[in-house]
């Protein structure tokens, strides 16, 4: 799944570099929901991100890269307890 996302991340970087068009529209705008909804996500996961083991940044990173593909895989904290 991070294939995936990583190259809607790219595709929709790429519309920066093409002339004017409709591809170019819809890609810039692909490329800020993307960043929007991530950042979002990175301030709902902030909590289970500061559990997490690893750095806290280098798991900033990967879920504004990958959302909730990233967080998903984290250890939950409940089965951490167990």
């Amino acid at each position: 799944m991070k294939p995936a996302v990583l190259a809607l991340w790219a595709l929709s970087l790429a519309s920066f570099f093409l002339p004017e068009s409709s591809l170019a529209f819809w890609g810039r705008r692909l490329f800020f929901g993307l960043a929007i909804v991530h950042a979002i996500e990175c301030v709902v996961f902030l909590p289970r991100l500061r559990r997490a083991p690893g750095s806290l940044a280098h798991h900033l990173v990967q879920t504004f890269l990958f959302g909730i593909v990233h967080a998903g895989n984290l250890p939950r904290e409940d089965a951490a307890r167990s």
